[in-house]
């Protein structure tokens, strides 16, 4: 794991590659290399697909701005959570975070962007089956319009 802290319990924790970037993975288990470079083919390849069919589309990075568009990350997880997970990010601009800080769940903005991110998600399912690869709605409850991607 981490280094140990003198005279303290506290652990660093330590770091691995992500996206080329290091970050501290405190003890969450990774997939192999391989599957890490198998998943960054597959999230290379929906990202071509994406923008063949016309859309904006990008890689996550950590310093991502939250340009509009298809998001495509690699979770390194060795769980089912691990993989490539697009996700899409209409701009509202400042009336949807306005209306989320606020607590107003019910606010036209904040139905407008759900029913855009479901809708994209269907769209963004049916390009990449089209184009050979496996996708599906995510099964993660806490990003449930997100789309999962595999190869076939």
């Amino acid at each position: 794991m981490g280094a140990q802290v003198a005279g303290s319990t506290h652990r660093t924790p330590s770091k691995t590659q992500w996206e080329g970037e290091a970050v501290s993975d405190y003890g969450y288990p990774h997939a192999s290399d391989e599957v890490q470079e198998e998943r960054n083919r597959i999230a290379d390849r929906a990202y071509e697909e994406l923008r063949r069919a016309g859309l904006p589309a990008h890689r996550w990075k950590r310093d991502a701005d939250g340009s509009p568009g298809a998001e495509i990350a690699v979770d390194p997880g060795e769980d089912s959570v691990g993989g490539v997970i697009v996700t899409w990010t209409a701009d509202f601009g400042p009336a949807l975070a306005e209306s989320l800080l606020s607590g107003d769940l019910q606010a036209p903005v904040i139905r407008q962007n759900g029913a855009v991110a479901r809708h994209m998600q269907e769209a963004i399912i049916g390009i990449l089956r089209a184009a050979g690869l496996e996708a599906a709605p995510s099964e993660d409850d806490m990003n449930p319009l997100a789309v999962r991607v595999a190869s076939t």
